[in-house]
């Protein structure tokens, strides 16, 4: 952080409409509102909070100063750290393990996300990212340990960050729905009969298949015990249920989801983000995604399922085709990463997204291949929100990928010490790349005295 200040002392980028907003509020003024900051206040209220005995010991302009102002994503950082150990430690966690080694996983792998290259980054700048996260990290949290009321409270917290955040407060409402119809499928009277002679575990597809089968059994012959498994799924999700409602509302009377400067955030179908995120966690998760054994399983898998692949390959090249969009900022902001990536690969070899297709086959393979060990309930509600948090954005934008991706890596079982040892390898060399252009490749656009920086 402080050679990051000693070289961009002045706010950068975004921080500009941010650390100016901040400002007001540290003046108490929060009646002022920038018609550029496209998010609600949740980052300036926040930071007001903290700094607030800071501003009466030191003086508004010390205390929210543009240093000042960075430091506070230094202390969200730091929770989520603690919030992300706590989540492994949790899902992870079996009576048969071995305390001191799941422990010892626990600590390292909460080090290793805490350093992951997105989110370390933007921990130096005034951006939303950081808080954004850490709010969303302790809703999944208390979710996990039962306390729905604070999840549910956090979840709107997160929103006050990010509003597209009210996706993962679905996830948890439709995790808190999963949970229970998973317990309604154990208790069904047909699923207990069939236990007694079941041998070998269902495949996700049989288990949806059962769960249709009895949900139509039920909505014919017994309609009671279809009211009673809505009833307990509306009852656990009711906390849920209320910040969608608040957030419904608050969409109704915005006139939208954006606030302020709407026109470079429309929405759209941009269904290759889900190819272009797929990409990105198997580049970031490479030690646990490509090895020699998968990648002959997932060739036996493409051979003996070959209607399958042509359909999947067949389906992408339609979207790809019909559903790529270009935004204005991708090919016209030369200090972001993705502009290099859409120039350098993207459009000087326009045919390079259609062979990338298969590439995205096996990187979707992969990734359910570690969800393995998760119900197919899990697998549907994270896909569906994975869908919902990315195909509407027209911007590709690696920091829309930072949630999911990691809500997904904490999902991923330890293998071995190699792998997240490789995990932590990619991180750092990453970063000291990042961080190295940013601080030492500074360059200058025409007549423009200001120094314009690389950044994600």
């Amino acid at each position: 952080m402080y050679c990051i200040n000693q070289v961009q002392q002045s706010p950068y980028m975004d921080e500009i409409f941010h650390i100016r907003q901040a400002k007001h509020y540290c003046h108490g003024n929060f009646t002022v509102w920038d018609p550029m900051i496209t998010t609600l206040p949740g980052l300036y209220l926040v930071t007001v909070g903290i700094l607030k005995p800071f501003i009466l010991l030191l003086g508004v302009d010390t205390a929210c100063s543009v240093a000042g102002l960075r430091l506070v994503n230094i202390l969200f950082q730091a929770g989520t750290f603690y919030v992300l150990r706590a989540i492994y430690k949790t899902i992870h966690s079996t009576p048969q393990a071995d305390n001191k080694e799941a422990d010892k996983v626990a600590l390292v792998t909460a080090i290793t996300l805490t350093f992951f290259p997105l989110l370390h980054f933007f921990t130096f700048l005034y951006y939303t990212d950081p808080g954004s996260t850490f709010f969303v990290l302790l809703m999944y949290l208390f979710h996990l340990h039962g306390n729905k009321t604070l999840a549910a409270f956090m979840g709107g917290m997160s929103i006050l960050f990010r509003q597209t955040n009210i996706v993962w407060v679905i996830f948890m409402a439709g995790l808190s729905a999963a949970d229970v119809i998973q317990d309604w499928m154990n208790n069904h009277a047909h699923v207990k009969k069939k236990d007694k002679t079941q041998q070998a575990p269902l495949t996700d597809g049989q288990t949806f298949q059962s769960f249709l089968k009895l949900l139509f059994g039920d909505f014919k012959h017994a309609p009671q015990k279809l009211l009673r498994l809505i009833g307990c799924v509306i009852v656990q999700c009711l906390y849920y249920i209320i910040i969608m409602v608040l957030f419904g509302l608050f969409v109704h009377l915005n006139k939208g989801i954006v606030v302020g400067d709407r026109s470079q955030h429309e929405a759209c179908l941009n269904f290759p983000q889900i190819f272009y995120f797929v990409s990105f966690t198997v580049l970031f998760l490479g030690p646990y995604m490509i090895r020699p054994g998968r990648i002959i399983n997932f060739i036996l898998f493409s051979v003996n399922h070959l209607t399958l692949t042509a359909g999947f390959l067949a389906i992408s090249y339609a979207l790809v085709n019909k559903y790529t969009y270009v935004h204005l900022y991708l090919i016209s902001d030369n200090r972001h990463y993705t502009f290099y990536v859409w120039s350098k690969i993207y459009e000087r070899l326009p045919q390079i997204r259609y062979a990338l297709i298969p590439t995205y086959y096996y990187g979707i393979f992969s990734l359910l291949q570690t969800m393995k060990y998760k119900n197919v309930f899990w697998k549907l509600v994270f896909i569906i929100c994975l869908f919902a948090s990315t195909i509407p954005q027209k911007l590709l934008e690696f920091r829309y990928f930072i949630l999911p991706y990691l809500l997904y890596r904490l999902n991923v079982r330890f293998v071995s010490w190699k792998e997240l040892a490789l995990e932590v390898l990619i991180y750092f060399t990453v970063n000291v790349f990042t961080i190295y252009m940013f601080i030492a490749k500074p360059f200058k656009w025409g007549d423009n005295v200001d120094l314009q920086r690389f950044m994600w």
